[in-house]
């Protein structure tokens, strides 16, 4: 995962990180030599942070130096990041085309076996159930209902 921009950070972290890199750096400074588990958990006290948060911030900010090396990050995959390769994602996408977005609406489990089926026979590991379901939920509910022939959703909204 790439590190953030200074000016892509939010405020309120980017201040964080200051008094942590403040406090970290006067942390080193008085300490050239060993550091002790007590030391350590006296940086974590004042910080207000676990220990082993506080060993993780010291090599942060070791190997970085810098505020941007103590930013809070979120975790997890970025937003909007595909796992799946680009002919699996094409056979999902397909398959819902064609037999989901129709108006004969067959149901999810069903999209699911086709979908399945599909990979299967290209000889590719089929995705799981909650990935195809992921899918199905990036489509425009206003799309979906106007395929599908959902009139009342198509009104509604």
């Amino acid at each position: 995962m790439s590190d953030p921009l200074p000016d892509e950070v939010d405020e309120a972290l980017w201040d964080e990180a200051c008094r942590r890199a403040d406090a970290v750096r006067e942390f080193l400074k008085s300490r050239p030599g060993k550091m002790t588990a007590g030391d350590v958990a006296l940086l974590a006290t004042e910080l207000e942070i676990s220990r082993a948060t506080a060993y993780r911030l010291i090599k942060l900010f070791r190997a970085g130096g810098t505020v941007m090396s103590l930013v809070d990050r979120k975790r997890g995959r970025p937003e909007g990041h595909r796992v799946l390769d680009d002919q699996r994602e094409e056979i999902i996408r397909t398959t819902i085309s064609r037999y989901y977005l129709t108006r004969n609406r067959p149901t999810v489990s069903q999209l699911v076996r086709d979908v399945q089926t599909n990979c299967m026979s290209a000889g590719l590991k089929p995705p799981h159930r909650r990935t195809i379901k992921a899918r199905l939920e990036d489509i425009d509910l206003q799309k979906r209902a106007k395929r599908r022939g959902e009139d009342k959703i198509v009104q509604q909204t």
